[in-house]
């Protein structure tokens, strides 16, 4: 197959590029715009058994005309004092501005506006500071998409236009700063899903000129000449575009309803940009190497193709594999991002061993300038003369020496020093809190610390309970006592700040003369109608009319922390007794959650599955393809053993960085759950990307020169593309420390110190020391060891 490539670019060159060409412009026409197709909603990514999944088809049954996912609050604080009149008129000209948005622009997904003067519901949006010294009112909009949705975030960003355009707000009220503006201060589950979907893109352009930058510069360094650095940059740049067109595309192929998820452009670009560029280090490498032995151009990119070609394809390929299993995930997000990823690779690496040798085949020596192709000097060694052309290879012939002189003392100093932090990484516990991910000054997060002076901070993102009777009218007597006995256990819990149904739409019980007062005359004088209509699904068809009920229940805990998720528990355990036999609510026929704690519950619980299920499936596939190429199960062991070492030590020393690092105002909860994650499907499959290398070229070596000596020289002619190549990718791993986001600053540091740590102590010390001491081990302790048994593959 290579030899074909091989005859292909040195022949028919224009094919390739037309291939090339034709496919882009295929795409160009064919592929929607990414920002069309893109999504971010995590309830639609949950599978259809989880709590908050349940809860939206409930609410969607019940309250089709009041169904909110999220919401916005605009806040009205006098810091010093009870707000004035012309304060309060200011709260309603906001109030207005809101409504006409409801009322105008229904794309928007604006649903109810509620303010102080709404009927009942607006007692509880106002706010007193404790010993008189300050007063806030709220405004709330609620928003039919969740808090993270891409339709949130643009909803966002009009409501945050439109009030900017507002006169000022009186003297004395806080505002915050909305470009030349100044208004008063938002927040809510609806804008911190805003702010960190606005940093997401903020950190997806800053992570893409970082990467391009750093990519150039080491590029510029490693090679010094600049048609030589450009080839690969070209060819990935190529690359990425025609992946991102292609993932777009497949949203249009019918039948498998494929779901383009807005952050794997940050993965496409930096994992492209990394393993790509590798690809087409590798290449170069071995073409310079067969030019300082004197083949011809054409002689040595065939001879490099030849070699290169079946490596490359089976290092990629485990990179492919371990991305590809993600698949097998259950959370959607992940489902789709992983192969998305792994299609890119794929198209990269297609690249590498077509575009790239052409331009190489075209420019020729030219592309060396301003120093002299790689030649054979007559008379000298071309062993010797090869090896001067790997980048670093003073040093790397240094390490291989070492190596092979002292392997037991290598092997061990390098474990001891990996061990303690392998321990911490093994003891790190992941983090699911938003607020954590975004910076102190964010507009949510700066509306967050006002309102928690006033209100439980629980309020910004209440969890709702909804539960449908099929034989319980929930306006009845009947129905509201079954309500109020589950809305007192749930007041009962030590971390329920207030709970709100239909017979406590105040939080408190509500006086009911009922003696005085027929069914239908306590229905319409007593409850308000809006409340009725806000708890009890009176606006719903058929069957489920009267018959859908919700509990709004306000914690005492930040929505997002682990505190408000052990307080999810025991809210959902309450639920379930109050609907077994013998309680309150026996003969439900459903139940479900809703609110942004229990969004991240779910998260939880379905990253969590997916981790141990993707830990064992990419391991094993990763195990396979070694197995397949080497040909050693004992050695392809230890390989996996050595990347998962080289994780849990990453894993270990960002833990540690990152907690050393933190400033509050909150307590250290941990790395996000994306960290962990994806530091091990990625780090597991690139790890082997460059074990393979080494093993594919020690493989080569010790059939001529025996195991050890192989060994060294595997080392010796490796080290320095791999280290460079690690450097690389390391580098596009850490352009994503330049978001904004802490989750993509923490995930970028790990993927960086993992690549370093792989390519710079696991692959050039520990693979090489255990295959050594095996040898040795095998040859009864000598020194000088027999070749291992052989096995058939092509190397770098």
């Amino acid at each position: 197959m290579f030899a074909a490539t091989a005859g292909l670019v040195t022949r028919r060159g224009w094919l390739v590029l037309l291939a090339w060409a034709a496919l882009a412009v295929a795409l160009q026409a064919i592929a929607p715009p990414w920002e069309s197709v893109s999504q971010d909603d995590n309830v639609r990514f949950f599978p259809p058994s989880y709590a908050s999944v349940r809860g939206q088809v409930l609410l969607e049954r019940g309250f089709p005309d009041d169904l909110a996912g999220s919401e916005v609050v605009v806040i009205a604080e006098r810091p010093d004092g009870r707000l004035t009149e012309p304060d309060r008129a200011y709260v309603r000209q906001v109030s207005a501005l809101l409504r006409r948005l409801m009322r105008d622009e229904p794309a928007l997904g604006l649903k109810q506006v509620y303010d102080y003067t709404t009927p009942i519901i607006g007692a509880r949006l106002v706010g007193n500071a404790p010993g008189g010294k300050g007063q806030v009112y709220l405004t709330t909009a609620t928003l039919k998409a969740t808090y993270i949705s891409k339709r949130t975030r643009l909803t966002v960003g009009r409501i945050e236009d439109e009030l900017a355009k507002l006169p000022p707000p009186p003297a004395g009220l806080t505002t915050l700063r909305h470009g030349d503006r100044v208004m008063l201060p938002i927040t809510g589950s609806a804008l911190v899903g805003h702010d960190t979907n606005q940093a997401l893109n903020d950190s997806i352009h800053a992570t893409t000129w970082a990467t391009i930058a750093l990519v150039i510069a080491i590029l510029l360094i490693v090679y010094r000449s600049p048609l030589l650095a450009l080839i690969p940059l070209v060819t990935i740049a190529l690359s990425v575009w025609i992946s991102l067109k292609g993932i777009a595309a497949m949203t249009l192929i019918p039948g498998i309803r494929f779901q383009v998820i807005n952050v794997t452009q940050v993965f496409v670009i930096v994992v492209l940009f990394g393993a790509g560029t590798d690809y087409c280090l590798f290449l170069i490498a071995r073409y310079r190497e067969e030019l300082a032995r004197g083949r011809s151009g054409d002689e040595a990119l065939d001879e490099a193709l030849r070699r290169v070609g079946a490596a490359l394809l089976a290092s990629a390929g485990t990179v492919i594999l371990g991305l590809g299993m993600l698949y097998f995930s259950t959370f959607a997000k992940i489902q789709y991002s992983g192969p998305a990823i792994a299609l890119s690779l794929a198209v990269a690496l297609a690249a590498a061993l077509t575009l790239a040798p052409v331009l190489l085949h075209w420019l020729r020596g030219a592309v060396f300038w301003p120093f002299r192709p790689p030649h054979h000097t007559k008379g000298a060694d071309p062993e010797v003369e090869s090896q001067a052309e790997m980048p670093m290879h003073s040093f790397w012939a240094k390490v291989a020496d070492l190596v092979v002189r002292r392997p037991g003392l290598i092997f061990a100093a390098s474990l001891l020093a990996l061990a303690p932090f392998a321990v911490v990484g093994l003891r790190a516990r992941p983090n699911y809190g938003q607020l954590t991910d975004l910076g102190p000054d964010q507009p949510s997060i700066v509306g967050t610390r006002i309102i928690s002076k006033y209100f439980a901070i629980g309020e910004l993102g209440k969890t709702t309970v909804v539960v449908a009777h099929p034989g319980l009218d929930f306006l009845t007597p009947r129905g509201r006592a079954a309500v109020e006995e589950l809305s007192k256990r749930l007041a009962a819990l030590p971390d329920v700040a207030e709970v709100r149904s239909v017979s406590r739409p105040l939080g408190r019980p509500a006086r009911t003369p009922v003696g005085l007062f027929g069914q239908r005359a306590f229905r319409d004088l007593i409850i308000n109608v809006q409340v009725n209509a806000h708890y009890v699904s009176t606006r719903a068809e058929g069957a489920d009319r009267d018959h859908i009920t919700r509990i709004d229940v306000a914690f005492k805990t930040d929505p997002y922390s682990e505190e408000s998720l052990g307080t999810l528990a025991a809210v959902e355990a309450v639920v379930r007794e109050a609907v077994a036999p013998g309680g309150p609510l026996a003969g439900a026929s459903a139940t479900g959650l809703a609110g942004t704690t229990v969004l991240i519950d779910d998260l939880k619980k379905v990253t969590t599955a997916d981790e141990h299920r993707m830990y064992v499936m990419v391991t094993l596939g990763v195990y396979a393809i070694l197995v397949i190429l080497l040909r050693r199960p004992g050695i392809c062991l230890y390989l996996i053993a050595t990347v998962v070492l080289g994780y849990l030590a990453s894993l270990g020393i960002t833990e540690l960085v990152f907690r050393a690092l933190h400033r509050g105002p909150g307590p250290w909860f941990g790395l996000d759950w994306k960290v962990g994650f994806f530091l091990f499907v990625i780090l597991v499959a690139v790890g082997e990307d460059y074990n393979i290398f080494l093993m594919a070229r020690v493989v080569e070596e010790e059939r001529r020169l025996g195991a050890v000596e192989g060994t060294r020289r595997a080392v010796l002619h490796t080290g320095g593309i791999i280290s460079s190549c690690g450097l690389i990718m390391a580098c596009t791993f850490g352009s994503m420390l330049m978001g904004s986001l802490t989750s993509l600053r923490e995930l970028g540091f790990a993927l960086g110190l993992g690549v370093l740590l792989d390519t710079f102590v696991v692959r050039p010390v520990l693979v090489p020391a255990f295959v050594v001491l095996l040898c040795r081990l095998r040859a009864g302790g000598r020194r000088a060891a027999s070749p291992l048994p052989e096995a058939t593959t092509t190397s770098p």
